[in-house]
């Protein structure tokens, strides 16, 4: 059954979303976003966006209908690297090659299928994909975390929000960074392939990086990443930036091509790590974050995976 709501705003200063959790207490502020992007709010007979302002005489209308859940998602049977898990949350070790939600092109195989097989509870401040707080890209490998009800989804989205978790990558990066740094700028979608992310000079949303080399191995960096932000694609966006992409991204201009930029002595090198690679190198390593019912800081490590392992190897021995 549709569920439906009509508001004339007299005079607000509230975004759009916040202005319905206030009129709709029975909705919290992500479902309400959510429904939002679905296109099931209009003002004035029109899409809006979450972050709209509001001024007065608007018109609103709610058309909220049946949700999908996690019980019209079927759940897989999937080998999960779970590192920790309680009553709360759990936190796994995503491989690199899997996509955390169904979507275009990936309806099943995705880790949302396995968590719904797995876990007994999960969340559902966001409808569509029961237990996922924060995503990783599809050949990202590393961290993600699991809320087991709405209470903890909630708890962690805020630190999220609040930039109150702290988070590491490992990387691999074409040529020779400097010691250490801090990227920052707007981001925004790309205007040729709305799918990718660049940087922009204005109307973007902040963004910034903190980075460390570990160690050079010529032709590519080892680096340590600390996001501040959490943006889509931010860190390949932001070491592309820079003019040192991570090796094997080609959406980013850090595939095989890039190795031309190279010296021909390094062609035998390249051929060999993009073989044991050949997936975007960067790995969601560590991540430290307050727990929802005890409030202790909890921090967990998702060791270096076997394909980075091997590289790394292989540029030791060549060094």
């Amino acid at each position: 059954m549709i569920e439906h709501h009509s508001f004339t705003v007299e005079e607000s200063q509230l975004r759009l979303d916040q202005y319905l959790v206030c009129k709709l207490p029975d909705y919290s502020r992500s479902k309400i976003q959510n429904l939002i992007k679905l296109g099931q709010v209009t003002i004035n007979g029109e899409p809006a966006k979450s972050s709209l302002i509001l001024h007065g005489n608007e018109s609103i209308e709610c058309h909220f209908e049946p949700q999908i859940r996690d019980e019209s998602i079927a759940g897989e049977v999937m080998d999960l690297n779970i590192i920790y898990e309680d009553e709360s949350l759990a936190v796994i070790n995503k491989q690199s090659g899997l996509v955390v939600h169904p979507g275009s092109g990936n309806w099943s195989g995705t880790l949302l299928n396995g968590i719904i097989h797995h876990f007994k509870s999960l969340s559902h401040q966001e409808s569509l994909r029961p237990g996922i707080v924060h995503r990783l890209d599809k050949d990202t490998s590393g961290i993600i975390i699991i809320a087991k009800n709405d209470q903890v989804h909630d708890f962690m989205s805020k630190q999220f929000s609040q930039r109150k978790v702290k988070k590491q990558y490992l990387a691999l990066a074409w040529g020779n960074l400097e010691e250490q740094g801090i990227i920052k700028g707007e981001m925004g979608r790309h205007t040729r392939d709305r799918k990718l992310f660049t940087m922009v000079e204005s109307g973007g949303r902040d963004s910034s990086t903190n980075y460390k080399l570990e160690e050079y191995y010529p032709p590519l960096s080892w680096v340590r990443l600390h996001p501040e932000t959490g943006r889509t694609h931010q860190l390949r966006v932001h070491l592309k930036s820079i003019g040192h992409p991570i090796f094997c991204d080609d959406a980013y201009g850090g595939g095989a091509k890039y190795a031309r930029s190279f010296h021909v002595k390094y062609t035998q090198l390249l051929n060999r790590l993009i073989k044991t690679v050949n997936r975007v190198a960067l790995h969601a390593y560590t991540i430290e974050f307050c727990h929802p019912s005890t409030k202790e800081i909890m921090k967990f490590e998702a060791p270096i995976p076997e394909d980075l392992s091997r590289a790394l190897e292989i540029l030791k021995n060549e060094k």
